[in-house]
């Protein structure tokens, strides 16, 4: 019979989630993989195979948290202004200097495994539909196919604050930026 694991696979890969998303793939070696999930060699290979395999897992496990937990905030807004309820987005994070988990992999991997750019377009699809979900709420233009360019928009508009903030660049006012986008202002 073979032996159950030791270890919890969900903070396991919520380690690995975290370094990859912090130095990325190539610059992610073994053990300090190893360290971030808190496993040994073994229990790794046994339960992973490889490194591109728990990679994939924890781009998984960031759709699964923070793209689900990005929409949840979205549709629960209560905001009546669509930038009040987008602004959410663009609010600074503890740890900026990561990026976005999705853009990171979108550019360091996707052009050359289409595993990761099948998952990185997904979770922007799910974000822009999002998007799109709270400018239809509010009533922001009457057409679909300009909503649609809006969601568009908005979603490369953040997709590029996160790039430039992982820099320490961007500190843009996007609250003001939104609202005259939308006609809020």
């Amino acid at each position: 019979m073979a032996r159950p694991r030791e270890f919890d696979i969900s903070r396991a890969l919520t380690g690995a989630m975290e370094i990859f998303w912090r130095q990325g793939f190539k610059a992610t070696n073994l053990p300090d993989l190893l360290k971030a999930m808190g496993l040994t060699r073994g229990s790794f290979y046994k339960a992973f195979d490889d490194k591109e395999n728990v990679y994939l897992d924890a781009l998984d496990k960031y759709d699964a948290t923070v793209v689900t937990k990005t929409l949840s905030t979205l549709e629960n807004c209560d905001a009546p202004l669509a930038s009040d309820c987008l602004i959410k987005m663009f609010e600074p994070s503890t740890d900026a200097k990561r990026g976005c988990f999705i853009c990171n992999a979108m550019v360091e991997l996707a052009p050359d495994n289409p595993q990761v750019a099948a998952k990185t377009n997904a979770m922007a699809e799910r974000l822009k539909s999002g998007i799109i979900n709270v400018l239809e709420k509010r009533n922001i233009s009457q057409s679909s196919d300009h909503r649609l360019e809006l969601g568009d928009l908005v979603l490369h508009l953040y997709f590029g604050h996160q790039a430039l903030g992982k820099s320490g660049v961007d500190e843009t006012d996007w609250s003001t930026r939104l609202k005259r986008i939308f006609g809020e202002d």
